[in-house]
């Protein structure tokens, strides 16, 4: 008889979760390959003009993959119902997801992210931002570096 192999609840957690990224990835693809076949009205006949057009709309498929690896690793972040205020410390509750797009080096990237308001405060903002690392603006920390170098 061949030993038994102990698989760790942790284990089939992370491979279902591999597993439901790597479909959502799959979707997001697909999307991508219908913008890719509608900018072809007719298939390119040279190489040029092949890699001019994947070019042409390769920021959409990369940005898109972003998004949605964003999208699957801040899950919690993305359906928080509550939180505190930065200022008071007083019990926030969601006030609407607010999308936001934000410009990077792989192209433009959105984001689906619950917004919190303290009244007492007149503050108004998204975890999920600073979960993110983001900067105000669209254009983030990876283009502004880019730019200055």
């Amino acid at each position: 008889m061949g030993a038994a192999e102990v698989i760790s609840f942790e284990e089939v957690r992370a491979r279902k979760q591999w597993s439901t990224l790597r479909q959502q990835l799959h979707e997001r693809f697909d999307q991508w390959l219908d913008t890719l076949e509608q900018a072809w009205h007719e298939p390119p006949a040279t190489l040029s003009e092949m890699t001019a057009t994947v070019w042409d709309v390769r920021q959409q498929l990369t940005g898109g993959i972003t998004a949605t690896i964003v999208a699957h690793a801040h899950e919690g972040e993305r359906q928080r119902k509550q939180t505190c205020c930065p200022r008071c410390t007083r019990v926030l509750k969601v006030q609407e997801h607010v999308w936001r797009t934000v410009e990077t080096m792989v192209g433009p990237v959105e984001l689906e992210r619950p917004y919190f308001y303290c009244r007492s405060c007149r503050v108004g903002f998204s975890p999920l931002d600073d979960a993110l690392g983001l900067v105000a603006g669209c254009k983030q920390l990876d283009m502004q570096h880019a730019a200055a170098q």
